[in-house]
């Protein structure tokens, strides 16, 4: 007897392969593009074993899901491509409309095939392809706030939109590196291991072992200079009059949004107030190449709400298959229950 595949079914790779410019064409379909889906960095940023979950119809992409595996207990552990300490966001499976009920059919049955998995997916928008394709127990266990601006057409109608106090920052501020010889630029591109070394020294030397964010720098590194390549990737920095690099912020590009990623400074008191300045000139320049958003990312921080005039949400959601894995998930949680109790015990 002849078993013919079904036009449309899921292939499972560690690689995009073929299917990366595809792949990024589904990304910019987005409502909300977002860098940490693009090809570059779903083939660069995983922590453990890459599992790229593809829905096709002959070589045509039609969706599909990139997730990273580990194992726990003998139990598989998927979560999203770069979750950890790299704390991606805006994050989820792909599809375009026409074919979104047959790709989260296509998902949800590989998910729920015979066997114990978790999926652990965080930093996911909350009516997105993945949160639907998750078998119906999925639960979510955070929401988190994603502030971002709205750009206007004038680099200097934005810094006229925000409070008073940080206007007074940030012109005090330039004036006085003004007047110590500090400047902006834009880095070279072709100078990514000098930026990416010199965001590693300041990072480091403000939050040192206090920053998850260095314990996953292989994997950060490759993949920016993987997103350079592709043009995505962009740092602004602060320079002295002696050339050292004395603030720098890593921002990436999505279609017409600027995401905020990462930063570092001295501390100097001199300095003071450098990180404002850089971020006012970092939007500035994104506006008059006509970027349309500044997106914060996730977090509320309150220093966020300085920049910010909007806000998205964001959910960590977890479902568990197959026994095995719907009882490590049920203890931990109830070890996680037990935790907060005695917390909130011991701080009365």
């Amino acid at each position: 007897m002849c078993h013919t595949r079904p036009a449309m079914h899921t292939i499972v790779r560690t690689d995009l392969g073929p299917f990366g410019d595809q792949w990024d064409a589904l990304v910019d379909a987005l409502p909300v593009p977002s860098p940490f889906l693009r090809s570059w960095w779903i083939d660069n940023a995983a922590s453990g074993e890459p599992v790229l979950v593809l829905v096709v119809d002959g070589d045509e992409l039609r969706g599909g899901i990139a997730l990273q595996r580990s194992t726990r207990h003998r139990v598989e552990w998927y979560s999203m491509v770069g979750n950890g300490p790299l704390e991606p966001d805006h994050l989820d499976a792909l599809a375009l409309p026409a074919h979104r009920p047959a790709v989260i059919s296509a998902l949800r049955a590989w998910m729920t095939r015979r066997g114990n998995r978790v999926f652990d997916l965080d930093g996911l928008v909350p009516d997105g392809v993945a949160v639907a394709a998750l078998p119906s127990r999925a639960i979510i266990r955070s929401v988190t706030p994603a502030p971002y601006a709205r750009l206007p057409r004038a680099p200097d109608e934005y810094l006229a939109t925000r409070h008073g106090r940080l206007r007074s920052t940030v012109t005090r501020t330039a004036k006085r590196l003004d007047r110590a010889g500090v400047t902006f630029r834009a880095a070279d591109p072709d100078e990514i291991d000098a930026s990416l070394d010199a965001l590693h020294r300041l990072h480091d030397s403000r939050w040192g072992d206090h920053s998850a964010f260095l314990g996953g720098w292989d994997q950060f590194a490759r993949s920016m200079r993987a997103g350079n390549r592709a043009g995505d990737v962009r740092f602004g920095e602060l320079v002295d009059p002696e050339g050292r690099i004395v603030a720098t912020e890593l921002e990436l590009r999505a279609d017409r949004r600027l995401c905020f990623y990462q930063a570092g400074r001295v501390t100097d008191h001199e300095l003071r107030g450098s990180g404002s300045v850089l971020k006012a000139r970092i939007i500035e320049s994104g506006i008059a190449e006509g970027f349309v958003e500044f997106d914060l990312l996730r977090g509320d921080e309150p220093y966020k709400a300085e920049w910010a005039d909007a806000r998205r949400s964001l959910v960590h959601v977890r479902s568990a298959v197959g026994p095995l894995a719907r009882a490590l998930v049920s203890g931990a949680d109830v070890r996680r229950r037990r935790r907060r109790s005695r917390n909130a015990d011991n701080s009365r």
